[in-house]
């Protein structure tokens, strides 16, 4: 019996990364267009970016003040650290990119604050429709400035073997690159997106057990351990939500780069 209840605390706890639909809404085909959680926290963690950086826009001072000096860094780090690589052809990315970093980070943050109870606490970048929504993104990006810049011939032409190699081996290595070539840009933006979506449930699961563990014995004593240890996962889970923010755009920066300067 104690392990039954043990069992369904637990899973009572681990319900937070369910969707919670808010608003039904008609299907049409397969696609369902129901307001859930997830997507309400999409759109808000969407509006907190744009006021963000709006209110800091409109109110430029010479000397700044909190506000805009997080701007600011953050600012810096879009156009320099992150995006320094892309040089002037990729210049007109640095905001996308910076965009892309800080709402991951949102996206990420906004699943460890407490919300209403009848809004389910939901962490967006847990479902994996999401975070592949956003590595799509990058994969349209990639593929648009590989063939605008380069024309099909010659962005194709740079997924073949390089210059020099003997005409007896050139076919056979060509067929080889193609496909290895091809293959890689599609998994490109499938390990964007399973990557920051495990690292993102990961966290969150561990979390919600030991909380499931602490509802279930309720006893001081018992409850303390994983008590502490769900506080000290939070404080980690703020630095893992900066971390994976920061990965999926320096990796979008690269794909963008191998894009535009592409067979160089």
């Amino acid at each position: 019996m104690a392990h039954e209840a043990e069992t369904s605390k637990i899973t009572e706890a681990l319900h937070e990364l369910e969707v919670q639909t808010i608003w039904d809404l008609p299907k049409i085909g397969p696609f369902d267009f129901s307001i859930s959680n997830a997507v309400i926290y999409m759109w808000v963690s969407a509006l907190v970016v744009f006021v963000f950086f709006f209110v800091i826009a409109r109110r430029l001072r010479k000397q700044p003040d909190a506000l805009q000096t997080a701007g600011e860094v953050l600012l810096n780090l879009g156009t320099g650290h992150l995006t320094g690589q892309i040089g002037e052809k990729g210049k007109k990315y640095y905001y996308l990119v910076l965009t892309i970093f800080v709402y991951i980070l949102f996206t990420n943050l906004i699943g460890l604050i407490p919300k209403p109870v009848e809004l389910r606490p939901y962490t967006p970048t847990t479902n994996i429709n999401v975070t592949f929504g956003m590595a799509f993104v990058v994969f349209v990006v990639v593929q648009y400035q590989g063939f605008k810049r380069h024309g099909v011939r010659g962005y194709v032409g740079s997924w073949l073997s390089p210059p020099g190699v003997p005409k007896a081996m050139a076919l056979p290595l060509n067929l080889i690159f193609f496909v290895v070539h091809l293959m890689g840009e599609f998994f490109k933006p499938l390990s964007l997106a399973i990557r920051l979506f495990g690292n993102t449930i990961a966290g969150h699961l561990i979390i919600l057990v030991m909380l499931g563990l602490v509802l279930e014995y309720q006893n001081y004593l018992i409850a303390i351990p994983p008590l502490a240890f769900v506080v000290a996962m939070n404080g980690f889970e703020i630095f893992v939500a900066l971390l994976q923010a920061y990965i999926f755009s320096l990796l979008a920066v690269i794909y963008i780069e191998s894009a535009i300067y592409a067979g160089h």
